[in-house]
């Protein structure tokens, strides 16, 4: 049995904790007269969408199930993967609860835009990097929306002019347009819980290289590629498809040592 290095702690324990964490802080709201602590659980739609976003990390290559959970695991490994994953999918789900209204049609104008951008995303081809930067837009536009913007619109206010067009959007809206101000701690602590999501999915994200940048621009935006570009990229894909991964593993070690040497 080997000694468990730095790297397993941080991968097994702490990635885990900071999920486990995020999921916790996700549900956790502030009163905005008393101050009361209220802990708001995540609404059906808010859990299928944390399965969708799964789905999409799967495809995207932020994650990797197979290597994280099957057979070729021990019973330890495997249970292990199932506890990270189970974390990433809570926490997932919390984070978009805590940027998105509670109620009202601001809520269902909000998860229904979520809902667009990643069935949009399950068909587009995606690299670790770009899905983070895209996931990170979108958290932060979310979290600016409701915390700078409409938090300040429905706050409790002693100026008429406000209370006025409080009153008109909601009248106007039949009272669909409702909104429910917290406390100003609660948007401290998004921030500080959207902030640790992102840390610690980035953690696990796998890095990519400058070469498997450009092989995903590729196939990206392969429609700028001509008829002929297209059947000399298929066919190299075939050829290298159809042989064995230790040759060409064997094949781009010995490419890399040519390029240092030279």
């Amino acid at each position: 049995m080997r000694k468990p290095e730095a790297k397993d702690v941080f991968e097994y324990i702490l990635v885990p904790l900071a999920f486990l964490t995020v999921a916790l802080l996700g549900g956790v709201r502030f009163a905005v007269d008393t101050g009361e602590l209220r802990f708001i659980a995540p609404p059906l739609v808010t859990l299928i969408l944390g399965a969708l976003v799964l789905i999409v990390f799967a495809r995207g290559g932020l994650i990797d199930p197979a290597g994280t959970i099957g057979e070729r695991h021990g019973l330890v490994e495997n249970a292990s993967g199932v506890v990270r994953v189970t974390s990433l999918y809570f926490a997932t789900a919390q984070v978009f609860n805590a940027v998105t209204p509670e109620r009202g049609l601001l809520g269902f104008c909000f998860n229904l835009f979520y809902f667009l951008i990643f069935w949009n995303n399950l068909f587009v081809v995606f690299n670790p990097a770009r899905l983070m930067r895209s996931l990170a837009g979108m958290l932060g536009a979310s979290f600016a929306l409701k915390y700078l913007v409409l938090s300040d619109l429905f706050a409790p206010t002693e100026s008429w002019a406000k209370y006025i067009l409080q009153t008109l959007m909601k009248t106007a809206s039949l009272g669909a347009l409702e909104y429910e101000a917290f406390a100003p701690a609660t948007g401290y602590l998004a921030f500080a819980t959207v902030a640790l999501y992102l840390l610690a999915l980035y953690s696990i994200a796998p890095r990519v290289d400058s070469a498997e940048e450009l092989l995903y621009q590729v196939f990206a935006e392969r429609y700028r590629l001509t008829p002929v570009e297209r059947r000399r990229l298929l066919a190299a894909v075939a050829e290298t498809a159809s042989r064995e991964p230790a040759v060409i593993d064997a094949e781009i070690v010995e490419e890399r040592s040519d390029q240092s040497t030279s």
